[in-house]
């Protein structure tokens, strides 16, 4: 692994969909954030999981830590975010970022 001036950045979110949420519309909604994500800066990869209790994971690698930052500052003024934050159950939902210190294709 090569070191970088800038440590590479993991967003790690966890949550449940609120009861009664079609999954279907959400995966739409999900789409729709990919396509807003692909064109950030330091943006790098991302894995969307679902557990077997059904709580979602969202995986996402960054360059950066300012990358992470401007990413979750322009959140909410997506055209999206209105839909997602409906279809989130909030007492669930977990943000962290920490720091990558090994990442392997």
């Amino acid at each position: 692994m090569t070191q970088n001036a800038q440590p590479q950045v993991a967003e790690i979110v966890t949550f449940a969909l609120k009861d009664g949420t079609d999954e279907g519309a959400f995966l739409a909604v999900l789409r729709a954030t990919q396509s807003w994500v692909d064109d950030l800066p330091g943006f790098l990869g991302r894995h969307v999981t679902r557990g077997p209790d059904g709580r979602w994971t969202d995986h996402i690698l960054w360059a950066d830590a300012a990358s992470a930052k401007n990413a979750q500052t322009s959140f909410n003024q997506q055209d999206f975010a209105p839909d997602m934050g409906e279809a989130l159950n909030h007492e669930t939902l977990e943000m962290r970022h920490e720091t990558v210190f090994m990442a392997a294709p």
